[in-house]
């Protein structure tokens, strides 16, 4: 998915909520670079990846409103993203749970989505939300078992 239609994708999901969008946005962009870190050993734009992680985010308006919320959700992604590294690079069972547990990022956004949009929202965007997830078992394990 572009940068684009990922926005307007967020713009939907996120009922228009501009803060929303941005916030969410800047994940992607952290949780890509912390990928890269995690599979080159090094990020191109390290500094502004720990300076966001640390206290950036902080000053964002939508994580602020919401960090009650949004820190539980960032552990959980953080956590499924931890385990599934180790998990990619198993079996091929091993793979097909790692598959869902990347898939933490989507989890944000479809929490994003239930505080703005509440239960009955979050309900009916939440399966394009996880449909929007790129990546399929097959191409995990290729990356990780046949390179």
């Amino acid at each position: 998915m572009t940068a684009a239609t990922m926005n307007d994708h967020f713009a939907v999901w996120f009922n228009g909520n501009a803060d929303a969008c941005t916030f969410a946005a800047q994940l992607w962009t952290a949780i890509q670079e912390w990928d890269d870190l995690e599979d080159s050993g090094k990020c191109e734009n390290h500094n502004a990846l720990l300076s966001w992680l640390a206290f950036g985010k902080e000053y964002q308006p939508f994580f602020a409103q919401n960090a009650h919320i949004l820190r539980p959700a960032l552990l959980g992604l953080y956590l499924k993203w931890s385990a599934s590294n180790v998990l990619d690079r198993g079996t091929a069972s091993d793979v097909c749970k790692s598959y869902m547990l990347r898939a933490g990022y989507y989890d944000v956004l479809h929490v994003i989505a239930w505080i703005c949009g509440g239960d009955e929202w979050a309900v009916k965007v939440g399966p394009e939300i996880y449909r929007s997830y790129g990546e399929s078992p097959s191409e995990i394990w290729q990356e990780f078992n046949n390179a």
